[in-house]
């Protein structure tokens, strides 16, 4: 009877079949199909991938949709899973250890309490992002996870919870509510708490008579990520300048004018060393940070050396070709991921952050712009740009990445090596925070 349950709970989330008896059941199907695309993408799980892509085909062709992206990468996928089956099944099954009986139980997760969710789990590995259709959802997996039985809660303020088993390797954890509302988690020792904040509501005369509120810095945390480190140089300019070693300085200087003025500052590296792009908004959020800066250098293609200018980008899809051209130099550690599955993923995600991203992004752009002009001249703005970043994804605040300058451009390669230009920048990006936090306490 409990697997009967769980099955009908997962079937009721996950179909696996286009539903044709209408465009708008036809339409919330290929919705369905994308998330489920993203999942399996992200969890690795080509047999769930299949799924999801025969889904978006045929609820594709039904809307007359183009789905010739979908339909080639189904024929690879197919490809490669018979040929794998026909090299499996010549194979010799392994006989099942006491040890892996033992490695299967320990994925099971155990539930503490529902409101906040506090549970055990078999990793410190998790996946966070947020859907918005006609209601808002939160939603957690946990990969290489087993729950014994689905969970559907109603929990305060029209907010409910609903945890089942996503497909045979991933649990998922789905918060959803017609009004927005905002999660917060912490990971330690493989103990997850999920805490629920849910708006306040007020009368018109409450908020007509509501004064805006003073920003604390003391209250705010931001987490400064110096782009690249260790074996990734990250661009390398004219006489041999790389992009590490500059970015690390400015971050350095950017924390000490915000530690001054009282905010909590953390970088994702203090030195020299290699950190995996998903490790680096993975520590942003257990930091709870309230923002997150990332800081790059720029590289012109070898033909165009005069090319100068700041910039500063926000996490959002964008057909901009300078801008995608950009991403794809900072994205090139994301393996395994083509541009379809990086635009589907980037299509769904952090949808409720973008708006508060880009104001962040155009304050910084500004300050930074402001601070240099007042001793230098050849100072290029570039602007503000939505691209595809992949450091930007997952995080749970407002999150920006900045290019201060172009290492293959001569005067500005010289500049960004210099202490007094760095100081500069960083003094300019510590006042564009200032101004969005005065403007969005």
């Amino acid at each position: 009877m409990k697997k009967f349950i769980l099955l009908l709970f997962a079937s009721f989330l996950f179909a696996s079949v286009c539903n044709k008896s209408s465009i708008n059941s036809a339409y919330k199907d290929y919705y369905k199909f994308q998330q489920q695309y993203i999942s399996a993408i992200l969890d690795n799980d080509k047999q769930n991938e299949i799924k999801a892509l025969k889904g978006l085909v045929e609820c594709g062709e039904f809307l007359k949709f183009n789905v010739s992206d979908y339909k080639q990468k189904l024929s690879k996928l197919t490809k490669k899973q018979k040929l794998k089956t026909k090299i499996n099944t010549s194979k010799a099954k392994p006989d099942i250890t006491p040890s892996n009986k033992h490695e299967k139980f320990s994925k099971y997760i155990k539930i503490y309490s529902y409101n906040p969710l506090k549970l055990k789990i078999p990793n410190n590995n998790i996946r966070f992002f947020t859907i918005k259709t006609k209601i808002y959802k939160k939603i957690i997996d946990l990969p290489n996870a087993i729950i014994h039985k689905a969970i559907s809660k109603k929990l305060n303020n029209g907010i409910y919870l609903k945890i089942a088993q996503f497909n045979k390797k991933t649990v998922r954890i789905v918060y959803y509510s017609k009004n927005k509302f905002t999660i917060r988690y912490t990971l330690k020792n493989h103990i997850l708490t999920i805490t629920v904040n849910s708006p306040k509501k007020h009368t018109i005369k409450s908020v007509l008579a509501q004064k805006p509120k003073a920003y604390k810095p003391k209250s705010k945390v931001i987490v400064i990520d110096p782009g690249h480190g260790g074996k990734d140089a990250g661009g390398v300019g004219i006489k041999n300048r790389y992009e590490k070693i500059a970015v690390l300085q400015i971050s350095k200087y950017l924390k000490n004018y915000l530690t001054k003025k009282g905010y909590t500052v953390y970088l994702t590296r203090n030195s020299d060393y290699f950190i995996p792009l998903k490790k680096r908004t993975h520590f942003a959020n257990l930091k709870k940070a309230d923002l997150f800066i990332s800081i790059h250098c720029n590289i012109a293609p070898k033909h165009n050396r005069r090319i100068h200018g700041i910039e500063t980008y926000f996490l959002s899809p964008t057909r901009n070709e300078r801008a995608i051209a950009v991403a794809r130099l900072e994205n090139k550690e994301i393996k395994g991921l083509n541009y379809l599955d990086q635009r589907v993923i980037l299509n769904f995600l952090n949808r409720d952050r973008m708006i508060d991203s880009n104001k962040l992004a155009i304050d910084i752009q500004q300050g930074m712009l402001s601070s240099l002009k007042t001793k230098y001249n050849y100072v290029r703005d570039n602007g503000v740009r939505p691209a595809p970043f992949w450091v930007l994804v997952g995080t749970q605040m407002p999150a920006i990445l900045i290019e201060t300058g172009y290492l293959t451009n001569p005067i500005e390669s010289s500049r960004l090596f210099t202490s007094k230009y760095q100081r500069l920048l960083a003094k300019g990006i510590a006042e564009g925070i200032e101004n969005y936090f005065r403007k969005n306490p």
